[in-house]
């Protein structure tokens, strides 16, 4: 039986909509854990957001700082999620990002730093995967670079990547790299990165940005087999055709009334098919939707249950 997985990181705290107050409340975080229940779901992934940390509202369940606010402990935190359906946090994602401004060395430096901080989180709650973004977007990263190269900018990603992978395997767990389309990665140009990584670290296989980059995913599968960590099961019907990767907001396309991503069965990957090249390849290991598109947060749990029930487990 699969295990299927449900990311919080559905509710979208970086744009702008109505009711933000109401999503950085506490309550809001305790009913969605009842949404997710009855949606079938029993495990969820938490982003690991430490900009919560500054600013100020410690009702967002997103860093080690607001749960131990809220519930005292982690081990209290997961005491309640068990009460409330939620057997276990299966997936702590870290998207460095937020710190790719000002000078490289604060970049690095705040990386490596609230990185480990999600690691040491994800070992108290007993999660297993730590899935960090392998780089920020193409955009930041230029912006940030001034006349130093990407290759150096990779090298010394490569180096922190190491040192964590180090502090994750000490805590009995597994670091999964995840390539956005829209980062110095993406696509199949993970393959060979990982390649240098000596199987320390394993792959975060997201559909929807391998699709949007234009990867062949059962491509990607086979050229990583043994080495996938984690699987983010997405859907996008996009087609970069003007390098919208390469823009300050590649999750939202200039001229067109989209998103890059769709809710499960509304986008063109045939995500049945990627379980079946996964299986083939050896995968056992969990499945993480994360339904990106709809800002109504019931309905995107509806629709992904509908989606398992009617077309992945038929």
């Amino acid at each position: 039986m699969r295990n299927y997985c449900f990311s919080t990181e559905v509710v979208d705290l970086d744009n702008q909509y109505p009711n933000r107050n109401k999503r950085e409340s506490k309550y809001y975080w305790d009913e969605l854990n009842h949404l997710i229940c009855a949606g079938g779901f029993h495990s969820i992934e938490i982003p690991y957001e430490p900009k919560w940390d500054f600013g100020g509202r410690s009702g967002i369940p997103r860093t080690l700082r607001s749960i131990t606010t809220k519930f005292e402990t982690v081990d209290k935190y997961m005491q309640f999620l068990k009460e409330n359906g939620i057997e276990s946090i299966d997936c702590v994602h870290m998207n460095p990002s937020l710190f790719c401004r000002g000078v490289l060395p604060m970049y690095f430096g705040a990386m490596e730093h609230f990185a480990s901080e999600a690691i040491s989180f994800a070992a108290e709650a007993g999660c297993k995967v730590v899935t960090l973004s392998v780089t920020p977007t193409w955009f930041q990263v230029h912006n940030l670079l001034g006349e130093q190269r990407e290759e150096e900018f990779l090298e010394e990603t490569k180096a922190v990547i190491k040192r964590l992978a180090a502090q994750v395997k000490t805590a009995g767990g597994t670091l999964c790299l995840k390539n956005e389309y829209w980062g110095l990665l993406r696509g199949e140009k993970i393959t060979a990165f990982l390649d240098q990584l000596d199987g320390e670290v394993m792959l975060d296989l997201d559909t929807a940005h391998l699709a949007a980059a234009g990867a062949d995913i059962e491509k990607v599968i086979r050229d990583n087999a043994g080495r996938i960590g984690i699987v983010h099961l997405t859907d996008t019907s996009f087609e970069d055709r003007d390098e919208t990767w390469k823009s300050a907001l590649p999750e939202f396309p200039a001229g067109g009334a989209t998103k890059v991503f769709t809710d499960p069965g509304f986008g063109k990957v045939d995500l049945k098919a990627v379980i079946c090249c996964l299986e083939k390849a050896g995968y056992q290991g969990t499945y993480v939707f994360n339904p990106r598109n709809s800002y109504d947060i019931s309905r995107s749990i509806l629709r992904t249950r509908y989606y398992i029930d009617t077309q992945l487990d038929r």
